[in-house]
């Protein structure tokens, strides 16, 4: 599906305003603001004394292993560094969560560790339900309507996080997502029968795919004890992703169409093995303007300009 002429798709605006759907909230979101993934990891290892580096084009296994082996080293510093870099005040903050927050969406999860999506919700002029519900005390019977849930961990404005509270590295990744653990028991069964609209988020976690996995282990087990007892089986929860259309560039800063469609088709590929489908939408100049739009229009908020983010 594409975003044209600044207006939502239909199937998609039409699971946003039934008020039952959940948003999603990645990094990509709180860009510009704090470290990307990579350059997190970079900033930790130097503050800890490890001379180990990634690139942003490095697996997500040598994210995690770098994070890890910054930890190992100086596990003081490593909280310090996140505490200082999350827990800093900032005066801007990205119109994105402003937008996000007057459409109505059923409850609201974020795998990000710093307190935008928090610190922007008691200003929403919808209510929400605060404090926020954070890693690793997640129940999904603590999912009321408009309520939020950091599921990575939440740093608050001033605060420094400690052993057990965040995931990060690699050994906090394998706590968080081993059976049955409490991430597991709120995600596992939200994704599995709640409509979900994915933003500023890749998925591109190794725990992801596995979370996903289980859950069409899941339905397709009860789809067929449902076809069995001759009841109709129940359809999947539909779920979404927005992206920006992949714009891969030779040297001379000039489009490779072919290589931009393939691009396009391999993630196009990698989301639908998730049971999620794409939302594209255009992306000239990396201002994200084509969303902004889209999304101020659903949100029918006026047409104002952010001062940071977008």
């Amino acid at each position: 599906m594409l975003i044209e002429n600044g207006i939502m798709p239909t199937k998609l605006r039409d699971v946003i305003l039934s008020k039952r759907c959940h948003a999603f909230v990645g990094s990509g979101l709180s860009s510009g603001l704090y470290h990307s993934w990579f350059g997190l990891v970079n900033a930790i290892c130097e503050r800890c004394g490890i001379a180990r580096r990634i690139t942003k084009d490095s697996t997500v296994d040598e994210l995690l292993d770098a994070a890890q082996d910054a930890k190992a080293g100086n596990k003081r510093q490593y909280f310090g560094f996140l505490g200082e870099h999350f827990g800093r005040s900032l005066d801007q903050t990205p119109l994105i969560y402003d937008l996000l927050l007057s459409l109505p969406f059923e409850c609201y999860l974020t795998v990000n560790l710093d307190p935008l999506l928090a610190r922007k919700a008691r200003l929403a002029r919808t209510p929400c339900v605060l404090p926020v519900r954070a890693y690793p005390s997640l129940d999904r019977r603590q999912m009321f309507s408009r309520s939020l849930h950091y599921l990575h961990g939440f740093i608050e404005a001033g605060k420094t996080p400690v052993e057990g509270t965040i995931v990060l590295a690699r050994d906090e990744f394998l706590e968080a997502y081993r059976d049955n653990s409490n991430l597991m028991n709120f995600l596992v069964p939200t994704l599995e029968n709640d409509p979900v609209l994915f933003v500023g988020c890749g998925l591109r976690e190794p725990s992801m795919p596995q979370v996903f996995k289980i859950c069409k282990e899941h339905q397709t087990k009860r789809q067929k004890i449902m076809v069995a007892s001759g009841s109709l089986p129940s359809s999947p929860p539909q779920r979404y992703i927005l992206l920006p259309k992949p714009s891969v560039t030779n040297e001379a800063g000039d489009l490779v169409e072919d290589q931009s469609r393939e691009e396009m088709e391999r993630q196009q590929t990698y989301y639908t093995s998730l049971d999620i489908e794409p939302v594209w939408f255009e992306n000239s100049g990396d201002d994200f303007s084509a969303l902004r739009v889209a999304v101020e229009d659903l949100a029918n908020l006026p047409d104002i300009r952010p001062n940071y983010g977008w």
